[in-house]
């Protein structure tokens, strides 16, 4: 049975409506979350994960668990300046992208989030959609929802107060957060015209977003935002906690702590 809470979060732009929550998460509760397409919070639904445990424990228990599964596979990091304020966006003229990428290793990547100067006032760092299998094999076996088919992989993002902009997936998506903490602003797909979408050839990330930056809303610019924030769920999930987003919702994610992973899995209705 469906129970509702409000996360009692606000961000500059919106208060938080109610999101669904579930008690846990198993097969028949997640496809009654897909027939209804409507946002679910599962608390605690992976709490239990090596991953989830070695990050509470301690950043360097943390390194040291990922670094068994490394295999020294090259990683593409993003990297924006401080001034971004950790959005993975565009510059001004939407003519480039207003972050670099970098390749390195894992051990890269560890090094720079270890950094004491890399924190909340350094430069954005985010590795993002890193098929498990491919950068660190092994870890999928520690990383398994029961309630999906076997044969859908994870995706681990791994970064720092990362903004990732307003965009939408052309599959259903389980995002459960491993180590730090995410506040989730969902809309639903009939708000597409009210989020005022890039139409730009190149995206950051592979999928269109929104202009508006969910943080600052210039609602003169953007007035037909204010309807779209009407219709906003949000959610801020802790270590441990899972949300299903539903096929082409709009989310924008944020980042909330120096050190933040999230393990997700992407798949089509026809996959179940």
């Amino acid at each position: 049975m469906l129970t509702t809470e409000n996360t009692g979060t606000e961000t500059s732009a919106t208060k938080a409506n109610t999101i669904h929550t579930l008690p846990r998460l198993d097969k028949q509760s997640l496809a009654e979350c897909v027939a209804r397409q409507q946002p679910v919070v599962f608390r605690s639904a992976v709490a239990h994960w090596p991953l989830v445990n070695a990050a509470q424990t301690s950043f360097a228990h943390l390194s040291d668990y990922l670094r068994q599964y490394d295999q020294k596979v090259v990683m593409q990091a993003m990297i924006a300046r401080p001034q971004e304020r950790g959005r993975i966006f565009y510059r001004a003229d939407f003519k480039a992208f207003n972050f670099q990428r970098m390749n390195g290793y894992l051990e890269d990547a560890l090094d720079f989030l270890g950094d004491p100067g890399n924190t909340a006032t350094g430069p954005t760092f985010y590795l993002g959609s890193m098929e498990v299998p491919h950068y660190l094999p092994g870890l999928e076996h520690d990383c398994v929802l029961d309630a999906l088919p076997h044969a859908v992989m994870p995706k681990i993002w791994i970064g720092n107060r990362v903004v990732v902009p307003t965009h939408n997936d052309n599959y259903e998506n389980i995002a459960c957060v491993t180590a730090g903490r995410r506040r989730f602003t969902l809309f639903p797909p009939e708000q597409e015209e009210n989020l005022y979408i890039a139409n730009v050839p190149k995206t950051p990330a592979g999928r269109e977003v929104s202009r508006v930056d969910l943080a600052r809303p210039d609602l003169q610019k953007f007035p037909r935002f204010k309807e779209a924030l009407k219709h906003a769920v949000v959610a801020e999930l802790e270590p441990g906690d899972a949300i299903f987003i539903p096929y082409q919702w709009w989310h924008n994610v944020e980042s909330l702590r120096d050190i933040n992973i999230l393990v997700n899995f992407w798949w089509r209705r026809s996959d179940d």
